[in-house]
This record gives C-alpha cells, structure tokens and sequence, in this order.
C-alpha cells in the first residue's frame, strides 16, 4: 500500500512543479498536498490512492496505467474536503496563517484544473475518446458532490429533514466520490459496460458506508462535537428525530438549537440520540450498505490480490464487530 501512496504523490509532485504559475502559487499548493501526504504515509488503505489501482488492476492485472486517474481523484477530493472543512470551522493549523481568499484559490485550482492536467498525462498510451469520458466523468463528480455539499447546508436549517433525504445527501456528496474512484480505474482497464457499472456501484455504496461510520463517530467518536457545533443534521440526528414524538422531539431539537452555541448540551443530545436508537440503526444501514457493495463487487468479479484488498478495505468500513464472510 505505501508503495502505491509514492506513485501517486511523486506524480503529484512533479505535476505541480511542471504548472505555469508563479512559485508562491504552487507553495500553497503544495501545502495542502503534503498534509494529506502525511495522512496518506499514516493511514495508506486511503481510497483515493487505493481503490482506482486497485481496479484498473483487479480487471487489467497492471496498477500503473492508473497512477494519473488515482492522483486526479486525490487532488479532486482533496479539494472538496477542504471546501468542507472551510464549511465546517476545520481548517488544518496549515491554514491558519493564510487569507480566506487565499484559501478559495486553492481550493479552485485543486477541483477545477488539477483533476483534468492529471488526466491529459493519459494521451499518450489512452485513446482520446476515454480521456474525453473521463474528464465529463470528473466534471460530472464535480457538480454532484457540490449540489450534495449544498443540500447538507441547507439542511442544518431546517427541521423536516427525512431519512430518505439524508441518504440521497450522502450518495451525492460522499457516494459520488467514491464511486469517481472505482469507476475511473475501471473505465481505464475495460470497455466492458457491466463491470465498470459493478465497479460504480461497489464504490457508490462503499463511500456511502464509510460517511455514515463518519456521521457516527461525530457524535460518539473521540473529539466528537463539531458536527453538533455546525448544527449538521448528520444521518444519526435525522433518524432520532424521525422516530421520537411529542416532548422528546421538541427536547431534541431544542438542544440541538443550543449546541450550536456550546458544548455544554451535548452530551444531552448523545443520550437523546441514543435512546432513539440511531447508533443501532445507523451500523444497521452501514451493515446494508456493506453488503450491497459486497454483492457489486462480486459482480464485477476482480482478479487476483487486488480483488483480495478491495474487499478489505470494504470489511474497515463497520459500526459493527466484523463477521466471518462466507466466500461467494
């Protein structure tokens, strides 16, 4: 893994210095990228690095092929997550020290130009009709993890907000994101229509799985807080709200109104959340989303020790104990 988190942040590396901008716009580049380095070196099962090599190789048996289309994804996500952390109050002490205005200029040139000069190092050895689907498919992510991004800040507004609408948040701004990473890999190795919508799907309901265990680690997790701060209606808050009735509702959602203001509240709201049984039905949904995934990525029927790791990364993303998998 941390071999593959090399290639991709050297071609990173040598992408932003080769850019024809003044030395004081790729340093704030740079900034950014070498913190998500060091995540990356932390933590390297990180799927934007892993997940589209992993399924150019699982279908084509080659990794490298895909070293541009994976750094495309992670500059682009890389760019939509400091957006959120700039909607969130959860800049990084990197930026700390720099403008606001300063910081929007980053995020521009990290979802808007650096996505596509990865791609364009594709030319030589890819057809153009495949570069051009990739950089509509990029685009495409672009505009949908915004409009999701947007629906998730117009909800911590309102209090009608339902299970169904929470759910279509998540696959715009998170699944979204995380099926550009397998489907890019798989568009790449393959012109077979059904296994790159398998590929799609598996990395739709994986990045689904993975923001709902986020959703609850923001209220339960170590340092949690933050969402209860921004007043986001996270999945667990919208599912306890959904169930609880009369007094209890009104309870929740006034302590809501006011850990917005603190933390003093917030530990209220932990025990409200949970008598709702959110934590159970939010692993529940996870546990549902594991399985659709699973079922996809049989479908799409990946080779080799690649295939073996992306069912790995799969099985980290639970709220629940891990069970033994039967093999398909």
């Amino acid at each position: 893994m941390r071999e593959r988190v090399g290639w991709v942040f050297a071609f990173l590396d040598e992408l932003i210095e080769e850019l024809s901008v003044p030395p004081s716009h790729k340093e704030l580049l740079r900034g950014p990228l070498d913190l998500v380095r060091e995540e990356a070196n932390a933590s390297p099962e990180m799927s934007t690095v892993q997940v589209p090599l992993l399924v150019h190789a699982a279908i084509a048996g080659d990794e490298k092929p895909a070293i541009p289309v994976a750094a495309a994804c992670t500059i682009l996500c890389l760019g939509a997550d400091l957006l959120d952390s700039i909607i969130d109050h959860e800049l990084p002490n990197l930026w700390h020290i720099r403008d606001s205005a300063e910081i929007n200029l980053a995020v521009t040139t990290l979802v808007g130009a650096l996505p596509q000069l990865s791609i364009a190092r594709l030319q030589e050895e890819t057809q153009p009709a495949t570069i051009w689907a990739l950089a509509h498919l990029f685009a495409d992510t672009i505009l949908t993890i915004n409009a999701g991004q947007h629906e998730d800040l117009l909800f911590s507004n309102s209090v009608n907000v339902s299970l169904k609408d929470s759910r279509v948040m998540i696959e715009r701004k998170t699944g979204s994101a995380t099926a550009l990473l397998a489907k890019a890999g798989a568009m790449l190795a393959t012109e077979d229509p059904f296994r790159v919508r398998s590929y799609t799907a598996f990395g739709s309901c994986y990045g689904i799985a993975k923001q709902l265990v986020n959703d609850a680690w923001g209220i339960w997790g170590e340092g949690a807080g933050q969402d209860l701060l921004n007043g986001r209606r996270t999945f667990p808050v919208v599912h306890a709200l959904s169930v609880l009735r009369g007094a209890r509702r009104e309870q929740l959602q006034r302590l809501l109104a006011l850990s917005r203001e603190s933390a003093e509240h917030h530990d209220e709201v932990r025990a409200l959340i949970a008598t709702a049984g959110s934590a159970r039905y939010t692993a529940l949904i996870v546990w549902l989303y594991q399985q659709r995934a699973r079922n996809h990525l049989v479908d799409a029927s990946p080779q080799g020790s690649a295939g073996r790791e992306l069912k790995g990364l799969l099985d980290g993303a639970s709220l629940l104990p891990r069970l033994k998998q039967t093999q398909p």
